[in-house]
């Protein structure tokens, strides 16, 4: 993790998994309100997830061709973008909403948003979770290209997390969560997720109880969707309360999608 303030070093978001750019809007934009400026690099093309933590904050990112790259405009609460970025320099401006809020203290998250293959032999997401905060969540967001389609389990390794993966259209193709960990259940009990090939978007919830950043692993494990303990294809009852609880689990995400920007 790596964490900036300005007036400090030049970081490199892709020399670690969270950066966090943080500092005092003591200067003046060009719109007249009060604004800073962070400059960061990227060594490697990517896409990167930021997000602002503080409410009626603007962020502006621009290449080193002074070309807006994405802009983040939040509200009553932390809002957040995603951009494809390529090796360069940028430049971050952060300026507050409000011309008369004065000097304020911001913090502005990157992560790098992480583009996993899924297979036939499934794939498996590694990332930190870090504790929520200042406004800040903590949801990640991760890219799944699924090249061969198929009926897969899924193990997160964090307890007390929620996560879903949506479609292009934003549709809730699959969720979970860890909140109750049962050790009795076996890989056949587990829910069954049909992924067809396409492109995913992961979206994963720490617990708000996370009190230091934490690694985890998500995996996608391939399964016959058709066994079952007994070697039948009837639905027991641990599998109707689990299917009850992956139907609430969709709603939830539905209800909450995450917006992002591209470039």
């Amino acid at each position: 993790m790596s964490d900036v303030t300005a007036a400090t070093y030049v970081p490199n978001l892709s020399s670690s998994s969270f950066s966090q750019l943080k500092g005092q809007t003591t200067k003046i934009g060009v719109d007249g309100a009060n604004a800073d400026t962070q400059t960061f690099t990227v060594s490697k093309a990517g896409e990167f997830n930021f997000k602002v933590n503080d409410t009626f904050t603007n962020v502006e990112i621009r290449n080193d061709r002074n070309e807006v790259v994405t802009t983040i405009r939040s509200k009553e609460s932390a809002s957040d973008a995603t951009a494809r970025l390529g090796p360069g320099t940028y430049t971050a401006t952060i300026s507050q909403a409000n011309r008369a809020a004065g000097v304020r203290d911001y913090s502005l998250d990157v992560t790098e948003r992480q583009n996993i293959l899924v297979t036939g032999a499934g794939a498996t997401l590694k990332g930190t979770a870090q504790p929520p905060g200042n406004g800040d969540t903590g949801v990640q967001k991760h890219t799944f290209n699924v090249l061969q389609g198929g009926s897969f389990t899924a193990n997160i390794s964090l307890p007390n997390t929620r996560w879903a993966m949506m479609d292009k259209d934003g549709k809730v193709v699959a969720a979970s969560d860890s909140g109750k960990p049962d050790s009795q259940q076996t890989f056949l009990q587990k829910p069954t997720y049909k992924l067809e090939p396409g492109q995913y978007t992961m979206v994963v919830v720490p617990p708000s109880s996370m009190k230091s950043p934490t690694d985890f692993m998500l995996s996608l494990v391939p399964r016959n969707a058709e066994l079952s303990e007994t070697g039948l294809n009837q639905e027991s009852a641990i599998s109707k309360t689990l299917r009850e609880r992956q139907t609430r689990l969709r709603q939830w995400a539905s209800e909450a999608k995450p917006t992002s920007t591209r470039v």
